[in-house]
């Protein structure tokens, strides 16, 4: 009797033992593939099929990767370029430019129907162009979170948090009044 490998090591064509791992999260490993592409192989289908459903979704967004091609346990999507905001901002303040494509992520995240409104600042990638790409949306449709506290709660920690609002209160009153609110409550100020 054949004796079936207890791992799998091919996906959409690649042998993952050949190529390079570039991330490892809670669902799954990244690994680069030729010509900007990288090869997401997750944990299991259920995460797998929830985050293709909501890159899908927006398909047509410039805050996400573009899918090339996915079978159950695995996508192939675009490289996201750049570094993660958490580690930008370990060196630099944040400024208007910035704080505005952060509030458009979140803006955009609403217009996709999404009811998580958040995203962390390591899963946002500040790009050689100075626009921001977001990777790793879970839950976005099945957790509900009106606002962005983790991203608010990332920036007050890197103390960039005044500087945020100060820049968006003229162009979004609405947020800044309702943000302040809700992440002044969350930090128990």
């Amino acid at each position: 009797m054949k004796k079936i490998p207890k791992y799998r090591f091919q996906y959409l064509g690649y042998d993952i033992n050949k190529l390079k791992l570039i991330g490892e999260g809670h669902e799954g490993k990244v690994y680069m593939l030729p010509e900007d592409k990288v090869l997401k192989v997750f944990h299991n289908p259920n995460s797998c099929k929830r985050q293709l459903e909501v890159l899908l979704s927006a398909k047509n967004s410039r805050f996400f990767p573009t899918v090339f091609d996915f079978d159950s346990y695995s996508i192939i999507m675009s490289f996201v370029y750049g570094s993660t905001l958490s580690f930008y901002l370990k060196q630099n303040n944040i400024n208007k430019h910035l704080s505005l494509e952060l509030v458009k992520l979140i803006d955009e995240l609403k217009r996709l129907g999404f009811t998580r409104l958040d995203m962390r600042l390591g899963h946002i990638f500040l790009q050689p162009d100075d626009t921001i790409k977001a990777i790793d949306p879970r839950a976005s449709y099945e957790r509900i979170q009106p606002y962005p506290k983790s991203m608010l709660q990332g920036l007050h920690k890197h103390g960039d948090l005044r500087d945020f609002f100060n820049y968006i209160k003229h162009d979004y009153p609405d947020y800044y009044k309702n943000w302040r609110k809700m992440i002044s409550k969350d930090l128990g100020h």
